[in-house]
């Protein structure tokens, strides 16, 4: 399947600091990625015609947009996984300009540490993977060697990371008490993967949008729309620009922890304010978590705290991200700014 990179923003600005208005804002949408604006308004005491002119100027700005990608099956059914790739240091950009391409691909990193670039990755299974790795990443020119990761479980991701600016009433309003649990459907049907995709690039579209794109009736889209969110299929996530964000520097720890421990470890690091992603992995390494600070000091004193914490954890390497060109599909310039999407797909 070809995919092709669009791009709504070029040439523009510096991206200045939001106000706290834009960051409850934010901060609303990552409570409830789909609310309405009206909700959004009155849990942020505005009207729902302010809130949505604001989200409006930050999307089109590039500094905060709403995604949306597969739940547990991926996990559970299919793969993902993270993939190092290492060098030659000249041809970094050029490996990486070919890589954001794929849709496969869901995310690119070029780190500090032991290796260029980190990548992750959504595909169909594990042959998939290899050929992945092997015929499309090993296979760049300027690439010397690949080593992959395997999630066999995700304690936390990024749909439950936030900037944390909304009072305990106001995220009441977004996230009314539901006992509830989302169920997570065994696989995604093949008929809904076209909502998958499209909502990969606005998590925030309405019915009619997204009939007009799928070719689907309003009806049908509601209907399967609301069912893949309530089981947990479709996960929204609302992301910023990370250098507007108050969190700019990104470090990945790669840990060991004894395997009658994990379970338990992985779910309190989890818990952490500062953790966007805790997975355990199947590689050289037990644990990977992923976390988003405020200065590069910050990245030894959470380590310290962690390892404090659990001293059952052996936190072996770790990896500063220098740049990050690509997030969840979403192409992002030096600042964090979304400039342009590949649709992210898996069956690709």
């Amino acid at each position: 399947m070809k995919h092709s990179v669009e791009s709504p923003t070029t040439g523009s600005p510096r991206p200045h600091p939001l106000d706290e208005t834009d960051l409850a804002l934010v901060n609303a949408v990552q409570a409830a990625p789909r609310a309405s604006w009206t909700l959004v308004g009155q849990a942020l005491g505005i009207s729902a015609v302010t809130a949505a002119r604001r989200w409006e100027r930050l999307r089109s700005r590039g500094l905060a947009w709403v995604t949306t990608y597969g739940g547990p099956f991926v996990q559970q059914v299919n793969c993902a996984a993270f993939v190092e790739v290492d060098c030659v240091p000249s041809q970094v950009p050029a490996v990486t300009e070919r890589l954001v391409r794929d849709p496969r691909i869901t995310g690119i990193e070029h780190v500090s540490g032991g290796t260029d670039l980190f990548l992750t990755v959504m595909v169909a299974d594990l042959t998939a993977l290899s050929r992945l790795a092997i015929d499309v990443i090993g296979a760049q020119e300027g690439v010397t060697a690949t080593r992959s990761m395997i999630a066999t479980h995700l304690f936390t991701e990024g749909s439950r990371w936030d900037l944390r600016s909304l009072d305990p009433g106001q995220r009441g309003l977004l996230r009314p008490a539901d006992d509830t649990a989302p169920t997570g459907a065994a696989t995604l049907a093949p008929e809904d993967r076209p909502l998958l995709l499209a909502l990969g690039k606005d998590g925030r579209l309405g019915y009619g949008e997204l009939a007009e794109l799928t070719g689907m009736s309003e009806s049908t889209v509601r209907r399967r729309v609301t069912r893949l969110l309530r089981e947990g299929s479709l996960v929204p996530r609302c992301e910023i620009a990370h250098g507007v964000s108050g969190f700019p520097v990104f470090v990945h720890y790669l840990a060991n922890v004894p395997s009658a421990d994990l379970a338990r470890v992985g779910a309190s690091i989890a818990a952490a304010s500062e953790v966007r992603l805790c997975a355990a992995i199947a590689a050289r390494h037990s644990l990977l978590i992923t976390a988003w600070v405020r200065s590069v000091p910050d990245t030894r004193r959470l380590e310290a705290h962690l390892t404090e914490r659990f001293p059952e954890l052996t936190v072996e390497d770790r990896r500063l991200t220098l740049a990050n060109p690509k997030r969840m599909g979403h192409l992002l310039d030096a600042e964090g700014r979304n400039t342009g999407f590949v649709p992210m797909d898996m069956w690709a």
